[in-house]
């Protein structure tokens, strides 16, 4: 299913892929992350991010290929530069959040 992050007041437009039988999470070539990470005692991810953009996944603020998480909060907080609950921030084309979908999908299981 094709998911995304949009951020009105920042530059944070990313889209990703999400296998709901593999729960292989891709975020896409293309996307557009946060310009800043945010570095703060209770965050101890930022050294992660800064690691994951370095390595020549991200220039210039876009994913330059598609980039394999193993959860879609590790993918948001990526994009975002800061802790994000990915099960709420990727959402669907109509706005409905990652969570939503999957507790309709378990529901009608």
């Amino acid at each position: 299913m094709k998911l995304y992050i949009t951020r009105r007041n920042s530059s944070i437009n990313a889209s990703a892929e999400y296998d709901i039988q593999n729960k292989s999470f891709v975020v896409l070539k293309g996307s557009k992350v946060s310009d800043g990470i945010a570095h703060s005692a209770t965050f101890r991810g930022a050294k992660s991010i800064e690691k994951q953009r370095s390595n020549g996944t991200v220039v210039d603020g876009i994913v330059t290929k598609n980039v394999s998480f193993k959860s879609p909060s590790t993918a948001a907080n990526v994009v975002t530069g800061a802790s994000t609950n990915g099960m709420i921030v990727w959402k669907d084309e109509n706005g409905t959040s990652l969570k939503e979908l999957l507790n309709k999908r378990d529901n009608n299981e």
